[in-house]
């Protein structure tokens, strides 16, 4: 009797022992979802904002700009989900998205959301009166609230800092797919980036995105500096007169966990891409390449 006892008392132990490991199990196969945002709003007191270097105002849509007589300088900070409107097609596709300033709609499964892969802005320059401007976007910083300093992206393996070849190719696999998206990645980068020795000559506009690593969770308060803007030149082609020009950004960071309800309606809701890409006009603000 003892020992059918015993049997049973055993059953029951690997029973239990069997449901504590589904449900502890369970807990990595079906880990929590959030919903993570990081946005980043100008920090300029009102909308009209007058400096002895220049005035700044601020637009409805969040863009931020600096002006001297006969130059406007355009900044528009980029979230993820600003940039994958942008990219729609190139961001739907999971790890295997292609945009190459997101991780596109891939969820972390160590995180449960989409952590940010850079911060990025975009910069837009029309030059009015000036004979010829120019920006060196490497010459950009990002300084943060807690004394980091980010230097900005190049677009080729020789830029001095960073680059999105080096990033991209250090991710790299061996298969061809891997080739192609690499390939597809930095097709994208090199039609939409801010390039390296691009003058503006009077009447003209140029505009491109300059990239930073991404910010760390504690950081609230950045400033984007362009330095070393180049105002003028010398018979020679060196430059003669050229400006910082800092700009101000709070950043708003907020997380909240997708419930399995919320995450059913928005599986059953049907969305429509009100913004896509639009036909190659060259690299003008506005455009989408």
């Amino acid at each position: 009797m003892s020992l059918i006892f015993w049997r049973a008392g055993r059953k029951f132990v690997n029973l239990a022992l069997v449901i504590s490991v589904l449900l502890i199990s369970g807990c990595f196969l079906f880990p929590k979802k959030f919903e993570y945002n990081s946005r980043l709003a100008s920090a300029l007191p009102k909308k009209e904002f007058k400096t002895e270097e220049g005035d700044y105002q601020l637009d409805d849509d969040g863009k931020v700009s600096f002006n001297l007589e006969g130059l406007r300088i355009e900044i528009q900070p980029m979230s993820d989900e600003e940039l994958n409107k942008r990219f729609p097609e190139e961001s739907s596709q999971g790890k295997y998205s292609t945009n190459p300033y997101t991780y596109g709609d891939w969820i972390d499964p160590n995180f449960g959301y989409t952590p940010d892969r850079f911060s990025v802005f975009e910069v837009a320059i029309y030059n009015y009166l000036y004979a010829k401007v120019e920006l060196d976007p490497v010459e950009a910083v990002l300084l943060t609230d807690d004394g980091e300093i980010l230097n900005a992206y190049g677009i080729s393996s020789l830029a001095p800092y960073g680059s999105f070849e080096r990033y991209y190719r250090s991710r790299r696999g061996q298969s061809g797919n891997e080739y192609y998206r690499f390939d597809y990645r930095m097709g994208v980068v090199r039609s939409t980036y801010y390039g390296q020795d691009e003058p503006i000559f009077k009447g003209e506009n140029y505009s491109g995105f300059i990239a930073f690593d991404p910010l760390r969770p504690e950081v609230r308060k950045v400033r984007l500096l362009l330095r070393n803007f180049v105002l003028k030149f010398d018979s020679f082609g060196r430059p003669l007169e050229t400006v910082d020009v800092p700009f101000d950004f709070n950043r708003d960071v907020r997380m909240a966990e997708i419930t399995e309800t919320e995450e059913a309606e928005e599986a059953a809701t049907t969305r429509t891409l009100v913004e896509g890409p639009r036909e190659i006009t060259g690299n003008l603000p506005g455009d989408i390449t």
